[in-house]
């Protein structure tokens, strides 16, 4: 459904205290049906990354590459950790066929080098941190973000944490989107995730307009198994909030 639905990345979970936890067998499962679907037999591969650019530079190209890799080999998978060993991620790499890994935990910006996760490029998770009263997140964010970026990762995907409780995303909470498009303005392609459902994803896309959107609780009828309606509604919504802010996905 999620393939025919025109997703253009698909993610399948490791993390041990998720819900979504998958198994290694599920995880080929998953990678040889998207397989199937884009007509490929083997991972997508990304061309190295300039060494001496800037982490803007570096991640404005990666993210292109993300874009071109994801829509014309469509859709991409991606193995979602936290807090993990390398050695582990990578082993899952190797033994699922994944194109992509997305770190989740605390493992820092350098962890998203594609030398620690078995040669494929990371997603680097960005937790923006909301007071659970207020909803507020810091007012330096948008600084502390810029000022943490290096050029090993290949796109940040902003996600919310609730202050005081443990970061990891899943929350059903949506961040301040002021926040995303302040980064976007100043530079930085993000994806943003956080509380995203076929109801607000509009908005989201309409204000920030970011480089991509990613969901997973918002779009399930019981943690781990999607409700296909809402898939469908979510994505639909999705495209036509981007084709209308003269922003495509």
């Amino acid at each position: 459904v999620a393939c025919q639905s025109g997703v253009n990345l698909i993610g399948v979970i490791f993390a041990e205290k998720s819900k979504r936890k998958v198994t290694a067998e599920q995880a080929k499962a998953v990678v040889a049906a998207v397989r199937d679907f884009g007509e490929r037999q083997e991972r997508h591969t990304f061309a190295p990354a300039d060494q001496g650019a800037s982490p803007l530079q570096h991640l404005l190209s990666t993210s292109q590459q993300l874009v071109q890799g994801a829509t014309t080999r469509r859709p991409l998978v991606v193995g979602v950790f936290q807090n993990q060993d390398p050695d582990f991620v990578a082993q899952m790499v190797q033994d699922c066929g994944l194109d992509l890994v997305q770190l989740h935990g605390k493992e820092g910006f350098a962890a998203a080098n594609p030398a620690k996760n078995g040669g494929v490029p990371a997603i680097r998770v960005v937790d923006i941190t909301v007071d659970p009263e207020t909803g507020k997140a810091a007012d330096n964010a948008v600084e502390q973000i810029l000022d943490r970026l290096t050029n090993d990762p290949v796109a940040i995907l902003l996600d919310t944490a609730i202050k005081g409780k443990d970061a990891g995303g899943g929350t059903s909470t949506t961040f301040d989107w002021n926040i995303a498009q302040a980064v976007q303005n100043a530079g930085l392609p993000v994806l943003v995730a956080g509380g995203l459902t076929s109801s607000n994803v509009a908005d989201c896309v309409t204000n920030t307009r970011p480089f991509g959107v990613d969901v997973s609780s918002g779009v399930e009828q019981t943690p781990g198994r999607k409700n296909h309606d809402e898939v469908k509604a979510f994505v639909r919504t999705a495209r036509q909030a981007a084709i209308e802010a003269s922003q495509g996905f």
